[in-house]
């Protein structure tokens, strides 16, 4: 019992951290993509000179903010989901049909994690316009994501087993 305890608190902590990763990259992503925008409105068009660098470091937040945050929205369930056959389906029925889209899911972001570090390869080789760094960069947010997706597809699936253990369908004592 005390081994689970020092496992369930080593997880809390690995969880802490990657959440904490996770919004830090998201919210940095938010703030240099707002600020370096304004910038360059403001170059363009009131001083008629605009950033060139602007277009690479837009582009670079831009990224890391949508696949990051897909990451974030898989962690707190917020993904888009078509629910219309859930709501019409209770009990056992629900549960083995939530559980199989996860294991659909899981396979998704494995096949995310796995062709996105092939096509991050790609990118050595290419260069950013501006910025002159490689491309690899921007592609690497992909595969990073995707493990980031895998792993709190993990916990999600084994939430699900235990509430299975437990007799619990989503809700629904058996």
């Amino acid at each position: 019992v005390h081994l689970s305890f020092k496992g369930g608190h080593v997880m809390k902590i690995v969880d802490k951290f990657i959440n904490n990763i996770i919004e830090l990259i998201m919210a940095a992503s938010s703030l240099v993509l707002s600020v370096v925008t304004l910038l360059q409105v403001i170059s363009r068009f009131i001083l008629k000179n605009p950033i060139a660098w602007g277009q690479d470091v837009v582009r670079l937040s831009f990224i890391y903010l949508v696949f990051w945050g897909g990451a974030y929205c898989v962690k707190e369930k917020g993904h888009l989901n078509i629910d219309i056959l859930l709501t019409a389906v209770k009990g056992k029925t629900r549960y083995i049909i939530e559980f199989l889209i996860n294991i659909v899911l899981l396979a998704f972001f494995a096949f995310i994690i796995y062709y996105g570090f092939i096509f991050t390869k790609t990118g050595v080789t290419q260069k950013a316009p501006y910025l002159d760094i490689p491309m690899s960069i921007y592609y690497l947010s992909l595969p990073t994501a995707g493990i980031l997706m895998f792993y709190y597809q993990i916990k999600q699936i084994i939430a699900q087993i235990k509430d299975f253990e437990d007799g619990n369908f989503g809700g629904d004592q058996i």
